[in-house]
């Protein structure tokens, strides 16, 4: 490798570390610190109150103790490098027992959830099942220039095309259930491969199976994640599809876990151009996580000298900008009618400086009025929320003290919401919960809920910000004090592949403190942390880290 190439590596490398390092010690204080929920499910305003540290910090230590001594009784010190004769090996592993026990534990709290919790699709959800029973149906007259949700929210097309085509498969059935139902049921394995993936991940990073272990019950204790299975929306298969993707694309990345064979690279090249054009496809904010991809792709290429690596970048690009526009141009010439462009982006910029009746920054109608006020006209809705940023940013300059406490208001809205808004997510229809279900969701029995998913919060920061810690601590080879040069890293423990998950979340967090914001769109973030805070447990609480 030559001296620019390793320089630019590593530069990227430690400029993503600290940064990484900046952003989860400002999570972990503002979880330690504060507290962001809701009581009201009609307003869902969101609340706030400053906790005590030291009740937090006996909180975390309740939560995390415990799952870093189960995952020290379950797992071995480390995992065994040399092969086990066949007729020597135990039927079932330790840690394979646990990977049934979580997915089956979060296969059964998802259809306790789909029985009683009765979550139905609401707001944009309901818009997009519409449409999708509709087509179904073979009515196309829902695709319209300005008379679709479509024409509104074109990015929408893509999981209209994915409801469509499970609306059908339900409709071969003798039955007058609803189709929501059969979603909810896909999305049970969906989860299921999000928790096995990233499994399947960490020990692709680390080769350890007590952080295996870690990251299972971690996946596991997920109260928003069990409770978000059931919600017919697009961040279940979307993030099914980039946990799989990501896994495939980190193996690639990996020159020690990379197959040798053309055919095999090629296979994992696919595989992750395929799943992560899918996770766009489901989910238009899934670009987040291939800009990330896309960027330790290069960076990887031009350090080892690996030119087919950029080469899928450019694809994963490509193919995460054209799907969309694909799939309504097909809706476009199936129905023999128009999309129109939707509402644009600059009208999310200003809503996301507004104030809003639920909190700062968060959805108040800006976007969609201002589009239907302008005739659907997107120069005129560019040129009004043009002049809107600029009313508020001469406010914020003439008030620094009330933009300071907008944006702060607005991070912890985000950050700091330990169920990350799963309970006004997913919404009942009237009388549809029995009471128990009804007091967790909305009544006394939800202050519990919020209490154990502001201590998980808490570890899931701990860890990542331990984590990041200790990736900065590192010495790089060649540093003094460090091991000898070798010319390739070890496992990649804490090189950049090992942080695209996290890269993606930085990206994340940044664009919806700019954007839009709500909490739910950080719950994904979230999952993405997971891997990473497992190791940074293991890292915090063992004594050597070879065990």
């Amino acid at each position: 490798m030559n001296r620019f190439s390793t320089t630019i590596y590593y530069f990227s490398l430690r400029f993503v570390q600290i940064l990484l390092l900046l952003l989860s010690g400002l999570l972990l204080a503002s979880a330690f610190l504060a507290t962001c929920y809701s009581t009201d499910m009609g307003t869902q305003l969101v609340l706030s109150k400053w906790d005590n540290p030291f009740w937090s910090l006996l909180g975390t230590a309740l939560l995390a103790l415990p799952v870093r001594g189960a995952a020290t009784c379950i797992c071995r010190k480390k995992t065994e490098e040399k092969a086990v004769p066949l007729e020597k090996r135990k039927p079932l592993s330790r840690l394979a027992i646990l990977r049934l026990a979580v997915l089956g534990w979060c296969m059964a709290v998802g259809l306790v959830l789909i029985l009683f919790g009765r979550s139905a699709p609401a707001a944009d959800a309901y818009s997009v099942y519409s449409i999708a029973e509709h087509l179904a149906a073979g009515d196309s007259s829902v695709i319209h220039p300005s008379e679709s949700y479509l024409s509104y929210y074109p990015q929408q097309a893509g999981l209209t095309a994915f409801w469509e085509i499970l609306i059908r498969l339900w409709n071969l059935a003798p039955t007058g259930l609803a189709a929501y139902h059969f979603i909810k049921l896909v999305y049970l394995p969906l989860t299921c491969a999000i928790i096995f993936f990233g499994e399947k991940l960490v020990h692709l990073l680390w080769n350890h199976e007590r952080t295996d272990c870690i990251y299972l019950l971690l996946a596991g204790l997920n109260c928003p994640l069990l409770m978000y299975s059931s919600f017919v929306y697009g961040e279940i298969p979307s993030f099914a599809a980039l946990s799989a993707g990501l896994y495939l694309l980190t193996k690639l990345l990996l020159k020690d876990s990379c197959p040798s064979e053309k055919n095999s690279r090629f296979c994992l090249g696919l595989g992750s151009f395929f799943l992560l054009t899918l996770a766009v496809l489901l989910r238009k904010n899934s670009l987040i996580f291939v800009i990330a991809a896309v960027l330790v792709l290069l960076l990887v290429g031009l350090w080892q000298k690996r030119p087919a690596l950029p080469l899928l970048a450019v694809c994963c690009m490509a193919g995460a900008l054209a799907v969309l526009p694909c799939v309504q141009k097909y809706y476009e010439l199936r129905s023999g009618s128009t999309i129109s462009s939707g509402v644009p982006a600059l009208s999310y910029l200003a809503m996301g400086m507004q104030e809003s009746s639920r909190a700062e920054g968060w959805y108040n109608g800006f976007n969609f009025n201002t589009y239907q006020e302008t005739g659907m006209d997107a120069q005129a809705t560019e040129a009004a929320s043009l002049e809107a940023i600029q009313e508020r940013l001469s406010f914020f300059r003439k008030n620094p003290g009330e933009a300071a406490r907008f944006y702060l208001r607005k991070y912890l809205s985000q950050g700091a919401d330990g169920p990350y808004a799963c309970r006004q997510a997913t919404l009942a229809t009237q009388g549809g919960r029995s009471p128990f279900f009804v007091s967790l969701y909305e009544g006394d029995k939800s202050r519990y809920l919020i209490s154990y998913c502001n201590i998980y919060q808490n570890v899931l920061y701990l860890g990542t910000f331990v984590f990041c810690l200790a990736g900065c601590r590192k010495k790089r080879p060649g540093d003094p004090g460090s091991t000898p040069r070798r010319p390739e890293p070890d496992r990649g423990e804490f090189q950049l592949p090992a942080y695209l998950g996290l890269i993606a979340v930085l990206g994340g967090f940044l664009f919806h403190m700019a954007w839009e914001a709500n909490s739910r769109y950080i719950f994904l973030y979230s999952l993405a942390m997971i891997p990473c805070a497992a190791r940074g447990l293991f890292l915090l609480l063992c004594r050597n880290p070879d065990q």
